[in-house]
């Protein structure tokens, strides 16, 4: 398992469910799971990468998706398997890392990775593997939403007591709920040598108001077949 990895299995594990919980509101996820909708409208196959405790999967299964949900960290996905047993939702929970999927090439229309944990990922090679894994599973003329914050370019005072780190400045240091979070930053720059490093040419990077916030979105679009 690499290295990023690691890292967020073991700060999920330590946070639970309440902890990551009590980091968004009923009102925060019903507008996601909104904006979700809109842009899988038409599209049925839904694979939530980092479903986490299933925020969105739950929702979009009980909207008549068929759901697919991976996370890296045990306790989230029995949390998840465990309400959508008291449910009777049929969603398929799986243990595992977002750079080697454990699905078939051309299995979803659509994969969503939200809520910053792509930005969890601090090496290139790591990043690269998520892009071209997710790439991989997606079916011809599939879409792929990945969502995170949006950050502007490293200012000197930032540099200068180290909450901006490593190349380009784009690891950064920020204090919310009570806890440190370190974060890689993504911008159309560095989505664009991803994207073009995976072989990947149709693709947009924007920034749009999402869940209440100000986010940055990477959309990837599979070639439909010819």
């Amino acid at each position: 398992m690499l290295n990023s990895a690691l890292r967020s299995r073991a700060e999920y594990e330590e946070l639970g469910v309440e902890g990551l919980a009590s980091r968004t509101t009923p009102e925060r996820d019903a507008a996601t799971v909104k904006a979700v909708e809109e842009l899988l409208e038409g599209r049925e196959s839904v694979l939530d990468l980092c479903c986490g405790y299933g925020r969105i999967a739950l929702p979009l299964r009980r909207a008549g998706k068929v759901v697919r949900a991976l996370d890296i960290t045990p306790s989230l996905v029995e949390a998840g398997r465990a309400k959508a047993v008291e449910e009777e939702l049929q969603i398929d929970w799986a243990i595992g890392s977002m750079t080697d999927l454990p699905y078939k090439s051309d299995s979803f229309d659509a994969v969503i990775c939200l809520w910053t944990a792509f930005h969890e990922l601090f090496a290139e090679d790591e990043q690269l593997s998520t892009i071209w894994e997710i790439s991989r599973v997606l079916r011809p003329g599939g879409l792929a939403i990945i969502e995170g914050p949006v950050w502007g370019p490293a200012t000197a005072a930032e540099i200068a007591n180290g909450l901006r780190q490593g190349p380009e400045h784009r690891i950064v240091t920020t204090e919310h709920f009570g806890t440190s979070s370190i974060h890689f930053i993504h911008d159309e720059t560095s989505y664009g040598r991803l994207c073009a490093a995976a072989g990947i040419k149709d693709y947009k990077v924007y920034k749009r108001e999402w869940g209440g916030r100000r986010r940055l979105i990477l959309e990837i679009h599979q070639p439909a077949a010819e």
